[in-house]
């Protein structure tokens, strides 16, 4: 289950992701739709109920932070993990560490990269 946390911030993305045709699957796992589905995806195999990802506003731009959370015996949520669904590009020099994301990639990035 992917809970959005800051709606706007959300559909702002995703409208930036469409215009520059990066929303849909390019077949690098960088569009943004496929590191969603991977987000909402991953640890759950199939049981939505008991996994859930938190998606809110990061400080690099077109990004997000994340938490994956897991249902604990007694139905509270605990932090699996958490990370950043980060937005690369010209901006930041597809990925080589510089501002405004300060996160690394290992190949020059146009598009989206999780970083736990």
């Amino acid at each position: 289950m992917l809970k959005i946390e800051n709606q706007r911030h959300y559909d702002e993305v995703v409208a930036f992701a469409r215009k520059h045709n990066l929303y849909e699957n390019n077949g690098d796992n960088t569009s943004l739709k496929n590191r969603l589905d991977y987000l909402e995806n991953y640890g759950c195999r199939g049981d939505t109920d008991r996994t859930r990802v938190r998606l809110f506003r990061d400080f690099a731009p077109y990004s997000f932070g994340f938490v994956i959370e897991v249902k604990n015996a007694d139905g509270g949520w605990e932090c699996l993990f958490h990370g950043g669904l980060v937005f690369h590009g010209h901006h930041d020099g597809h990925g080589n560490g510089s501002a405004p994301t300060f996160a690394v990639t290992l190949e020059p990035t146009a598009g989206w990269s999780i970083h736990t």
